[in-house]
């Protein structure tokens, strides 16, 4: 823990199909720069948090995530049609990587 940041111990907390982190029922005990201590007042998932201030995304991670998805989707398309257009390779293992193109690119 560097200094002025604070450990917060938390449990995940299910609402619906939805779910967040919660510092309600937990406290944080003891500890030192390396070790926490947290005490729970219910069985849950739990958690130490150290990044209590927003997380932003960089710009650069945006980029590579968009490039990555749209050439992957590109690759899948074209892997798609090659496997329908081959019928005269068609066996089960084409027909399951076939299979397995759709729902990846589904």
């Amino acid at each position: 823990i560097r200094a002025g940041d604070e450990a917060l111990c938390v449990s995940w907390h299910t609402a619906g199909t939805r779910g967040y982190w919660t510092s309600s029922g937990c406290t944080r005990i003891g500890g030192d720069n390396f070790h926490s201590t947290c005490a729970c007042t219910h069985f849950s998932t739990f958690s130490i948090l150290m990044a209590i201030d927003p997380v932003t995304d960089s710009f650069a991670l945006m980029v590579v995530t968009y490039v990555g998805l749209s050439v992957s989707l590109v690759c899948l398309f074209l892997a798609i049609v090659t496997f329908l257009l081959c019928r005269s390779l068609w066996s089960v293992s084409i027909s399951l990587h076939l299979q397995l193109s759709i729902c990846l690119f589904a």
